[in-house]
């Protein structure tokens, strides 16, 4: 969604002489035009977040934010087991209501002008109310599903203990996976016109599309989803995914080394060797269980044809430290800090979803696989290398 700038300040009456006369633009050009100018002098609506909170949050402070562009609006003092925020706006957004952060509650509110939204932070799920309004009807979706997820659970089950296989299971339950989907899709479609439909895709947006293309015609159909800083980020890693796939050439980032001292992922790949690359960092237990395979294709195949690097994502220096000498590490790391720039952010560049994560590389920088099972490494190498 690109966003149209006027060029500087100036009288409603200026600009038109200047941008409509002048350049003698047609019908269409002018009334396109009104419209934007209508929209930039568009006039703020109230709107009230009220909401009860448990007594233990007395005294502290409760945040409203921008969740897309992430900046605090206001902070408000629990009185009573709760509070009150009344605010203006001229279009629509997502509101944060934070308490006691950073690590107490948040409840994600939808907003509209006239929006009334009562919200219930004494509860669990956190309830979240505004007379018919977006959150309702969120509300609705959200029924839906947990409808919907009961009964495939529960059809699964069954099938289960009548001795199905696993791909039985799967072709059995397609329709009601499908019905699920629906009631997300639905919403979308339904409130494509209005912030609840960007909210909902943007909760979606990873399970349901797997290329940058098919995301794209969605989001193009949808108001406000441009405005989604992480839709944005999921756009900007399935646009990677589909340059970092399986036969394409490798992307280069930079990092740091177990030293401190920078290095790039073009410092080990494309160098004339097979490179195992894992996507790892110390909180993520599955990556520890899978440690001691690739600890040992290190210790028995590297050598002139290949080797093996760490990537270290998501993670604090002095962790990753920590857990390469706990973990026995003994082949070369980059980690990249978690405030890095896009260009530098391996997990946005190699759309890294879930870790541990392996890709292998070829001798000349190509992607030869991806998403390679720990337990399936020597069968791998031993096509590769042998």
């Amino acid at each position: 969604m690109n966003t149209v700038g006027f060029p500087g300040p100036a009288e409603p009456a200026d600009i038109w002489k200047t941008n409509l006369y002048k350049n003698n633009m047609n019908k269409r050009t002018i009334f396109t035009f009104l419209f934007l100018l209508v929209a930039l002098f568009a006039v703020a609506q109230e709107y009230t977040i009220s909401c009860a909170v448990k007594p233990e949050f007395n005294g502290k402070t409760a945040y409203i934010v921008n969740k897309n562009a992430g900046d605090t609006i206001a902070a408000c003092e629990i009185v009573d087991n709760a509070f009150m925020y009344k605010g203006e706006i001229c279009s629509q957004a997502v509101i944060d209501v934070v308490v006691n952060r950073p690590k107490g509650m948040v409840a994600s509110v939808l907003i509209e002008g006239g929006s009334d939204v009562v919200v219930d932070m004494t509860v669990r799920p956190v309830k979240i109310n505004d007379n018919g309004g977006l959150n309702d009807k969120l509300n609705a979706m959200y029924a839906a599903v947990k409808e919907r997820s009961v009964a495939l659970s529960g059809l699964a089950k069954k099938l289960h203990e009548e001795g199905k296989s696993e791909e039985e299971i799967l072709a059995a339950t397609t329709a009601e996976t499908e019905a699920l989907y629906d009631v997300y899709r639905n919403t979308i479609t339904e409130n494509r016109d209005n912030i609840l439909g960007a909210f909902v895709l943007n909760l979606v947006a990873r399970q349901f599309y797997s290329s940058v293309e098919a995301l794209d015609a969605v989001m193009a159909d949808v108001k406000y989803s441009g405005e989604f800083r992480a839709l944005k980020k999921i756009r900007t890693a399935l646009y990677y995914g589909g340059l970092t796939k399986a036969g394409n050439k490798f992307i280069d980032f930079a990092g740091f080394a177990i030293d401190d001292a920078a290095v790039r992922l073009s410092d080990y790949v494309g160098k004339g060797k097979y490179v195992l690359v894992d996507f790892w960092a110390s909180w993520c237990g599955p990556c520890k269980n899978e440690m001691p395979h690739i600890i040992e294709v290190n210790r028995q195949y590297t050598g002139e044809r290949f080797m093996v690097i760490g990537v270290n994502i998501g993670d604090e220096n002095g962790k990753f430290k920590a857990a390469v000498a706990e973990l026995g590490i003994d082949y070369p790391q980059i980690f990249i800090p978690r405030n890095s720039k896009d260009e530098d952010n391996a997990a946005l560049l190699y759309n890294v979803e879930t870790i541990p994560h392996l890709i292998l590389f070829a001798p000349d920088g190509t992607i030869k696989e991806r998403g390679i099972p720990g337990s399936a490494l020597h069968e791998k190498l031993d096509e590769y290398l042998k």
